[in-house]
């Protein structure tokens, strides 16, 4: 080339065009020997490629889509067409039906829209399909349809007039559809269920592509009701990765989160939502150091009324835990009270409200830590226990991980309180070969709080609390 461009820029592109039709080649097929190249010389992937060499804009391509296609009910935006050409690495997939109409967009047939990573990943009907449909022409000629007509590149009407009718239609055009609200909403459910066996960072980095999929939809037009479910579930997943970074000491960011997921929950105008987010930012403060707060969180977070019974649990434990964290004994006896009243050893917890509703032996043991923390050391224990109980009796599939390290480590304490440094020995010897760098931060958070208890005044004089204590040192110097 005559000057140095950027390889599949649009001057790149008007480069190759000058050059081909220098030697010869039709205006009909240049476009497709653009693409070609493309792909061939700066690995760009087909659906991409395709539409560069039609010299359209993920917008237009989208336009020209919608003309075609003529369906309200399914109509494309551009970030739609993006998600389509990062798939498989990300984004989504495209189905054959999407195939053919972007192929007819671009003057090409659907299967020169697929690379080599393309097929390994299509389901097997869609391969199939690909390999039953006609056969293309040989290449370098040009890319033909059966009766041998050259594919042409979809154009708009003569002098670009549209019809009331195609202006009607781009305005009720949505960018999303049922398939994929529900594609999301089964994601948010997977990895919801899969944290509690699985590494907080890995279920972060897929919630964050979750998240952004949500939040390209809502750039579109949506109808009303795809809106709210674009809110609900921004509002959901912007939560849970709240949730997940307070356990990686991420506080500053999990408190950015669930800023944003608050604003979601509003957005939405639902009570089910505010809910969540006000459990995640409860649970959030309460680490982060502000007990009150926390308090306060869960406290509101019960004025969102959507129904009766165990749902309430939740937010009345994180409430007593809050107020257990300054010592306001009178407010963390209330609650657990309040608790006790609804307890149901197997509640019926909705899917949309799984993440949230926590477990048998989780909420004993928040009761526990509570009373722990007000002084009320035998009925802790009893609570603390029967967290134990609940925690092997589950399945090992939908345990939480964190919290067989939490039960020991506050079952520890009450058997230092009660002078029963046996037991503590007892609870604490799981720690003492274990990789506490991949505990989750309060695990680690609580180590600290039982190794300065270890060497309170109680136990100054105690050989076999010192030891313990350098012990639980040793430990967490080897993270």
């Amino acid at each position: 080339m005559s000057r140095q461009v950027k390889a599949g820029s649009k001057a790149y592109r008007t480069q190759v065009r000058d050059r081909l039709a220098a030697l010869g080649f039709p205006a009909e097929i240049i476009s497709a020997r653009v693409a070609e190249q493309l792909i061939a010389e700066c690995q760009v992937r087909p659906r991409t490629a395709w539409r560069l060499a039609a010299e359209l804009s993920l917008d237009l391509a989208a336009r020209h889509y919608n003309t075609i296609n003529a369906d309200p009910r399914a109509g494309m935006r551009g970030s739609r067409v993006w998600e389509y050409e990062q798939w498989p690495d990300r984004g989504v997939r495209p189905t054959v039906h999407v195939l053919r109409i972007l192929a007819q967009v671009y003057g090409t047939e659907w299967r020169s829209l697929l690379d080599l990573r393309d097929l390994e990943n299509l389901p097997p009907k869609e391969l199939a399909e690909y390999h039953s449909a006609p056969g293309r022409a040989p290449a370098g000629t040009g890319h033909r349809l059966p009766s041998g007509g050259t594919v042409a590149p979809w154009q708009p009407p003569p002098g670009g007039a549209i019809s009331p009718l195609d202006e009607a239609r781009a305005l009720t055009t949505t960018n999303v559809d049922d398939v994929q609200l529900d594609d999301l909403w089964s994601d948010l459910g997977h990895l919801g269920d899969a944290y509690t066996h699985s590494a907080p960072k890995s279920i972060l980095r897929q919630l964050s592509f979750v998240r952004e999929q949500a939040v390209n939809l809502l750039q579109g037009r949506q109808r009303p009701k795809q809106a709210r479910d674009l809110y609900l579930l921004s509002a959901k997943c912007c939560a849970m990765m709240a949730w997940m970074s307070a356990d990686l000491g991420r506080y500053g960011a999990a408190q950015e989160l669930n800023s944003a997921a608050w604003l979601y929950s509003l957005y939405a105008e639902d009570d089910l939502a505010r809910r969540w987010v006000r459990t995640a930012q409860s649970r959030v403060e309460y680490w982060a150091g502000d007990g009150a707060e926390s308090a306060r969180l869960a406290a509101d977070g019960l004025a969102y009324k959507v129904s009766s019974g165990m749902t309430d649990a939740p937010l009345i434990l994180a409430e007593a835990r809050g107020w257990a964290s300054i010592q306001a004994e009178r407010q963390v006896l209330d609650a657990v009270r309040r608790w006790a009243r609804i307890e149901d050893a197997d509640p019926v917890v909705p899917d949309e409200d799984r993440f949230f509703n926590i477990s048998k032996d989780r909420r004993y043991y928040m009761a526990g830590t509570s009373l722990l923390s007000v002084g009320r050391t035998s009925l802790a224990l009893e609570e603390l226990r029967t967290a134990r109980q609940a925690y092997e009796r589950s399945a090992p599939e939908v345990r939480w991980e964190a919290m067989d390290p939490m039960i020991r480590i506050d079952t520890a304490r009450a058997y230092l309180r009660l002078g029963e440094l046996d037991g503590t020995a007892a609870e604490i010897e799981p720690f003492l070969s274990a990789d506490l760098g991949r505990r989750p931060d309060m695990v680690r958070a609580m180590l600290k709080v039982l190794t300065t208890e270890l060497t309170g005044p109680a136990w100054h004089k105690s050989k076999t609390a010192e030891g313990l204590a350098d012990a639980l040192r040793d430990a967490q110097r080897r993270e």
